[in-house]
């Protein structure tokens, strides 16, 4: 499929600025139409394809920046940063999204390790962990494509879709993004499994040994497998969870107090001290920051 097709398909199917759910599980497709700028967020297991513009992600202390050349695969929920530089109602930055954790999903990865696993065995392995930006070979592009294509037919949707994502990961699995993937599935379940935990209970207390024992691995080994996967340590991990996820709350309009108790801070001072050193100035004036810029909560979705 050609970019132009693919992108005229996104944008009938995100007609104006905003993030538009599909009856296919895990897939939506975005229009931007202003820019939003550098923000934090929880970046989830999924693919991003941009079909027109350009984002970029900040972790780790880099860069990776994706557009209609280059699309963003991430195995994991992490706390990073994210932009749009440039959009218009003119020149709309427009995309896909893509869970890559649904049991669609996950079942074609496990098929394709077990009937490909021999010919991966010694890949080497120089992406950042968690998360990669790999060339749209048109595989990929062409299965995006044949996925949007069943939007605009009903019948062809529900007897085709299961097919139409097993095809998309096939695709991603044989390309740039396949050792990731690879990796994510044979020796990182574990630790995804931490990550999904620790996301979706940001406020509850923990401790390394806890988490090791529900790893089921000895504290030394979990903590050098988790920062092997994540970049960060473990308790590293959980402070900027906690402070991304406050930092979305306030952005949302909670206040900084409500926010802090929302993501496990029985101190407000500690808070705003530890908000302060990830964000450069306190929780009071983010939020004034915020407010001055008008930042479109559109920002938090994509």
């Amino acid at each position: 499929m050609c970019r132009s097709d693919l992108r005229d398909l996104v944008a009938r199917h995100a007609p104006v600025h905003g993030v538009f759910p599909t009856p296919i599980e895990g897939l939506r497709v975005f229009r931007v139409e202003a820019p939003i700028e550098r923000l934090p967020g929880i970046y989830p297991a999924s693919l991003c394809c941009v079909v027109a513009g350009t984002k970029r992600l900040y972790l780790g202390g880099r860069v990776f920046v994706y557009d209609e050349d280059h699309y963003l695969c991430a195995t994991l929920a992490l706390p990073v940063e994210a932009e749009v530089p440039t959009a218009s109602r003119e020149t709309p930055v427009l995309g896909v999204t893509f869970d890559l954790d649904t049991p669609a999903m996950t079942e074609t990865r496990v098929a394709y390790e077990a009937a490909a696993r021999a010919r991966h065995e010694a890949e080497p392995t120089d992406e950042v962990p968690g998360l990669c930006v790999g060339r749209l070979e048109e595989p990929v592009r062409e299965a995006v494509g044949r996925l949007l294509e069943l939007l605009d037919d009903p019948v062809a949707l529900r007897v085709l879709a299961p097919s139409r994502v097993r095809e998309l990961g096939f695709a991603l699995l044989e390309g740039a993004a396949g050792p990731l993937l690879r990796r994510a599935t044979v020796g990182m379940a574990e630790i995804a499994e931490i990550v999904e935990y620790l996301r979706t209970h940001v406020d509850a207390p923990v401790t390394v040994e806890a988490l090791a024992r529900r790893a089921g691995m000895s504290r030394a080994v979990f903590h050098r497998r988790f920062k092997a996967a994540t970049n960060h340590s473990p308790l590293q991990f959980v402070k900027a969870l906690r402070l991304h996820h406050a930092a979305l709350r306030i952005a949302a309009g909670e206040g900084a107090s409500e926010a802090a108790r929302a993501v496990g801070y029985a101190s407000a001072s500690q808070f705003s001290r530890e908000f302060s050193r990830r964000f450069g100035m306190s929780p009071r004036s983010w939020r004034r920051a915020l407010a001055a810029a008008e930042v479109d909560p559109l920002a938090a979705a994509i």
